[in-house]
């Protein structure tokens, strides 16, 4: 007799041994499918398609939640696409799962100084060359740091120590050249310069920087000759257009100085320094009214510049306008309540109207801020960093070549999800959503099938469909049904035109059906897109100039026109079930093709709202965002896509 014990265990031997043969089978598949999420997300990033990247490397770490890996790479893609915080994020969860990766913290160094939190910036250059004391670029880094922080030696000993490693890169001696400007060291300075020239005398930050340290030691004749090199060498580079009008300036040149800035604001209408510097120009000129509309747009883009508010207020005391000085003044202090300068100009034109009583407090406080300052040998680093931010300009030129600013096309490729359409056969059901109609009015069937892919049909099965529909057309001619179904069908079948007939066929017997109306709007827009293919239309998303472009004219009065009575149509089908996203989804994608962005992301929000798990709109909507440069909110909104 066999051992019953034995019999026990052959029996739970197969299905454990089979068990652990899917299980470890399963997991060599994840893994495997992680790491094609991550190969291609590196090509991806290469290749500067960032969207793609992200949505690669959300995949990779939704699939592995604890992958350093995955976390690190999605942090350069935010990086790049301008998402500091949520970089910032994704390279403190690659810390804690991979604590001894010196990249981690040498990139979140890099994104934390972008933030201004230099503190936390400098810990991590800190951190990440405990980790890695032979990499150069932590060390070049971190020396751009201490130059912004105008900490000068501190620059200069880090670009030492990685010269003695041997890093010799031009950007090396561009950087020790800019903080031995900022010693004073100009000869010094000027040497780093021309060995910058000389490795790389193809590229003008070198021409750029010896001609900013010219102007520097007042030689701006000199200065000019670097700074028409500079320009052409790149006649695109704002920054030495900039620098050439202040040389121009000291030249007495003020024709081609406006020309300058000008161009700069041609080329960047968002370079709120160019405007600046612009409005000290027209100061110049006696056009005080000038100067102070150029402010206006400074504010605009930099809404904290306590500098600024205060200069405006200075000129519109001047010109008479004593309650629009103080409005300046009172805004500056609610920002930096330390300011000294904006308290003093306060107690001046409160004197001029009459309040003397707030002119003397305003006085001693200003006096009493100047003489705890003058107590204080320095600033805390805190300080520092919240003054820097007040202070900054959008657009304000730094280290033009640095390696650690952000990469960002000017012209970004949107690509958005398309809109869904309702489908009666489809070939591939993994491809097709579904619409919950029951007890709804207005609908003629308790599901409606969607997709947003184009769905193939075999040509025997549509014609005997089609016949069948004439047959029922033909004996029952006031069913709107039958209608819709035909129209369906041949939008199916791209035969746009007649399929609009059947569906303006369904409405007229039918005011009141929603599908018609929804389907009418969706062949519409087919209808046009193949139009415009045939036009040969490319469209790119233009971020500097906030427009949609094409590669060829369009007559866009009529576009205008058609898109507008595709949104009417999604209009009355909102009316009709304010429940349905997948129509608020459609006609954002086409509010998008018209410009209003903004619109746009609204009707995505809503479809969100009420459809949680709307992967496609969290999408649209993240790509919006980034376009409209709300990095941060555009990125979170691509994780969460790519989380469902």
């Amino acid at each position: 007799m066999k051992n019953p014990d034995k019999i026990i265990q052959s029996r739970f031997l197969f299905p454990i041994l089979f068990l652990i043969f899917v299980l470890v089978f399963q997991f060599e598949g994840k893994a495997q499918r992680i790491g094609n999420y991550i190969q291609i997300g590196r090509q991806d990033l290469k290749e500067g398609n960032f969207i793609k990247a992200l949505e690669d490397f959300n995949h990779a770490v939704y699939m592995q939640p604890t992958s350093y890996e995955a976390y690190f790479l999605r942090g350069i893609t935010k990086y790049s696409l301008g998402d500091y915080v949520g970089a910032e994020y994704d390279f403190t969860m690659s810390i804690e799962f991979d604590p001894y990766y010196s990249e981690s913290y040498h990139y979140r160094a890099i994104v934390r100084s972008q933030q201004y939190d230099f503190g936390g910036a400098l810990e991590d250059y800190g951190l990440a060359n405990e980790r890695d004391p032979k990499n150069t670029y932590i060390l070049i880094n971190r020396a751009r740091t201490y130059l912004f922080l105008k900490e000068f030696q501190k620059a200069v000993e880090d670009c030492n120590e990685a010269a003695g490693l041997k890093f010799s890169e031009e950007d090396l001696y561009i950087i020790r050249g800019m903080a031995r400007s900022g010693l004073k060291e100009f000869e010094e300075a000027l040497k780093d310069f021309n060995t910058a020239v000389e490795k790389a005398p193809h590229k003008p930050n070198g021409y750029l920087q010896r001609g900013n340290t010219l102007m520097e030691l007042e030689q701006p004749d000199s200065a000019l000759v670097d700074f028409n090199h500079a320009i052409h060498l790149d006649s695109l580079d704002t920054q030495a257009f900039m620098s050439r009008a202040m040389a121009l300036i000291e030249l007495q040149d003020t024709t081609g100085a406006f020309k300058d800035l000008n161009r700069v604001l041609k080329m960047s209408p968002y370079n709120s320094f160019a405007y600046y510097n612009r409005a000290i120009l027209k100061i110049g000129t006696g056009d005080t009214e000038g100067a102070i509309s150029d402010l206006d747009k400074v504010l605009a883009l930099n809404t904290e510049n306590i500098a600024v508010y205060l200069f405006r207020g200075q000129l519109k005391a001047s010109i008479g306008n004593q309650k629009g000085a103080i409005a300046d003044y009172d805004k500056a202090i609610e920002i930096y309540p330390e300011f000294a300068d904006a308290f003093y100009e306060r107690s001046q034109v409160k004197k001029q109207l009459g309040d003397f009583k707030g002119a003397e407090d305003d006085y001693k406080t200003a006096f009493g801020i100047n003489e705890f300052n003058f107590n204080n040998d320095s600033l805390n680093l805190e300080q520092t960093m919240y003054l820097k931010k007040l202070l900054a300009f959008s657009g304000e030129f730094y280290d033009k070549d640095a390696s650690d600013r952000k990469i960002q096309n000017q012209f970004v490729d949107i690509e958005l999800k398309p809109v869904f359409n309702s489908v009666l056969f489809a070939s591939d059901l993994s491809q097709i959503k579904m619409y919950d109609t029951y007890d709804k009015k207005g609908y003629s069937a308790p599901v409606i099938n969607l997709t947003e892919y184009e769905a193939e049909l075999d040509e025997g099965i549509v014609e005997k469909e089609i016949g069948l529909l004439d047959q029922l057309i033909a004996e029952k001619p006031d069913d709107a049904d039958n209608y819709y179904r035909k129209g369906l069908l041949l939008a199916q079948i791209r035969d746009y035109s007649s399929a609009l007939k059947y569906f303006d066929e369904a409405i007229r017997l039918d005011p009141e059906y929603v599908m018609a109306w929804f389907c009418r709007a969706n062949t519409q827009y087919k209808l046009s897109e193949l139009i415009n293919s045939n036009n040969d239309m490319e469209y790119v998303f233009d971020a500097s100039r906030n427009i949609s472009i094409s590669a060829q004219a369009v007559d866009s009065v009529s576009m205008a026109k058609e898109y507008n009575r595709i949104i009417g149509d999604y209009n009355k089908v909102v009316s009709l079930d304010p429940g349905f996203h997948f129509v608020y989804f459609n006609r954002g994608y086409v509010k998008s093709l018209t410009g209003d962005y903004w619109g746009a992301i609204n009707d995505f929000s809503k479809a969100i709202s009420l459809k949680k798990d709307f992967a496609e709109a969290y999408y649209n909507k993240g790509l919006l965002l980034l376009f409209m440069k709300l990095n941060s909110t555009g990125c979170t909104n691509l994780s969460m896509a790519g989380e469902m």
